[in-house]
């Protein structure tokens, strides 16, 4: 009989944890514990780092269009460890619906549009659903060009070792002051227009 594994990750930690239970299940154990040895490594870098910069921004991560939809899981944890506060989401609960006036009220100074399923080309083929909703130019993030569309298949949406390299871009947006060099070529486009790209990290 087949063994069945089953993984249902809800935060960062668990998504390393269960590269840990593969791992085990596949006879590959000391390759797993480095490889996720690895994995903390990299978030540490990322916290300690961001604990030092001067500003949290307000941060809104959309994870559909039309209805809006918050992203959750692991999304707004990444966040705080990138150096921002979600001003939408709930750690380890589900994405959910809201209404649009509440991302007016939130007045997030951080967009990012993180589409379940799409790349970052993709998503900005949908960003209309946003930008032509009456209020758009007066959220800050707008207005300080602060609006990001990201690869969410690679890097934010699935449950796996990638979403490090996610926190890491996502480090990068929040604060490009204190980070560089860790977003990958065509994983974020600015909504006006500039594409971010950067040599993407080795490990």
């Amino acid at each position: 009989m087949p063994e069945i594994l089953s993984l249902d990750p809800k935060s960062v930690d668990d998504v390393i944890g269960d590269v840990l239970k593969v791992g085990e299940a596949t006879g590959a154990k000391d390759e797993a514990e480095r490889f996720a040895s690895t994995l903390r490594c990299r978030v540490d870098a990322v916290k300690t780092r961001a604990e030092l910069a001067a500003t949290r921004p307000r941060v809104a991560c959309l994870e559909w269009m039309e209805p809006v939809m918050v992203a959750g899981h692991w999304v707004p944890e990444m966040v705080e460890m990138a150096g921002g506060e979600d001003v939408l989401g709930d750690k380890y609960t589900p994405s959910f619906r809201i209404e649009w006036e509440r991302v007016l009220e939130a007045r997030p100074e951080v967009i990012l549009v993180t589409p379940c399923g799409f790349d970052a080309k993709r998503a900005l083929q949908e960003i209309s659903l946003f930008t032509e909703r009456d209020g758009w130019d007066s959220i800050p993030a707008v207005q300080q060009s602060r609006v990001f569309v990201v690869d969410a298949s690679a890097y934010f949406s699935r449950s796996g070792p990638r979403l490090i390299d996610g926190l890491e871009i996502m480090a990068e947006i929040l604060h490009p002051e204190m980070f560089s060099g860790l977003v990958p070529p065509g994983g974020v486009i600015r909504i006006n227009g500039q594409v971010v790209t950067a040599k993407k990290p080795s490990g």
